[in-house]
């Protein structure tokens, strides 16, 4: 997450030093949230404090702070989609008591824009602090609960409409579809394509035993905030599907630089997990590799589906650059997988 910057009043200019090859999203006019602010407060209000904690091509998020309200602060998230998808799923999938996700409190529309009014849950996010052993396996038993108990509602879920299904007997066909757009980019030769079908055929049977459940899809460190004796995670986005949960595990445990220093708890994390899901150890750790080689290919898809919305640009770059990364890091997983 950014660290902010603070101003009493007015619309606080953007601290992201995003790459030149990202359009940034224009803000909602300040008149319009002003009209969403009087219609949630039912009264006029004062903003006296406002904080920028991001701001890139597809989402604008702010934090509110005010005079004489309750609540005294709000999270302002503006997105456009697919991430629009996000009041859905709070709407109607989140369980704040079961997915530790922030309250939603309105949510409004202004073109394609869609804004939303969200608690405020502080700034003590789990990648500034660096958490600890101790968090690591609250963490860790957090987490399992919540995918035991989604997992007893993937058919009813499935009805909504909301959520992909993406489970092992759907890798293939989900990882032919975005190949045959990258080869007609250019952007994948017809041996990479072979290999990327490998690739799917090689993360399928490992992952078949596993369970299905709701998936953050996301979840690394700076998406989960502490607040006391609770943790939230935040930012459930396109990434959020009914699919293998393990990859949330897999994603929180990597080293990586969304999970900054938390990742040196990775055993507390992993041995949580196991200990309150009733998994054996010894075979989570054996299949994590595949589950970590699947949030890649997810994460592939989404430069995919940015690239056919006609977005050239991402936060590190060209698109097309990360994309030809991405691929040559999931051919070199393919070796290790296979070696």
């Amino acid at each position: 997450m950014h660290k902010p910057m603070d101003k009493p009043t007015g619309r606080p200019e953007s601290t992201d030093s995003e790459d030149a090859s990202l359009n940034l999203m224009s803000p909602v006019p300040e008149e319009r949230l002003n009209l969403w602010l009087q219609e949630f407060f039912g009264k006029e209000v004062r903003i006296v404090k406002r904080a920028l904690l991001r701001h890139r091509d597809l989402s604008y998020v702010e934090r509110l702070e005010f005079q004489d309200t309750l609540p005294q602060s709000l999270i302002y998230k503006v997105v456009l989609p697919p991430w629009d998808v996000e009041q859905d799923l709070h709407e109607r999938i989140l369980i704040p008591s079961v997915s530790n996700s922030p309250q939603l409190f309105m949510a409004a529309h202004h073109g394609q824009a869609t804004a939303m009014f969200m608690e405020d849950l502080g700034t003590d996010t789990l990648i500034g602090s660096g958490g600890s052993a101790e968090v690591a396996k609250r963490i860790g038993e957090e987490l399992a609960k919540m995918h035991r108990s989604y997992s007893y509602r993937t058919d009813e879920l499935l009805q909504l409409n909301i959520l992909r299904s993406l489970s092992p007997i759907d890798y293939e066909t989900f990882t032919a579809e975005f190949c045959r757009k990258l080869s007609g980019w250019g952007l994948l030769a017809k041996g990479e394509i072979e290999q990327m079908e490998r690739l799917a055929k090689t993360l399928a049977p490992p992952l078949a035993g596993e369970p299905i459940s709701l998936v953050h899809g996301d979840l690394y460190a700076e998406n989960i905030i502490l607040r006391g004796n609770r943790l939230f995670i935040i930012d459930w986005s396109w990434f959020t599907n009914l699919g293998v949960p393990l990859v949330d595990l897999a994603t929180l445990s990597l080293e990586h630089h969304k999970n900054g220093a938390f990742a040196r708890y990775r055993n507390e994390l992993i041995e949580s997990y196991c200990f309150e899901s009733g998994r054996s150890e010894k075979d989570v750790r054996a299949t994590l590799p595949y589950a970590e080689t699947l949030s890649r290919l997810l994460f592939l898809e989404w430069l995919v589906e940015r690239k056919s919305r006609g977005i050239e640009g991402t936060t590190v770059g060209p698109v097309d650059n990360l994309i030809r990364s991405l691929v040559a890091e999931l051919l070199k997983r393919l070796d290790g997988l296979t070696a």
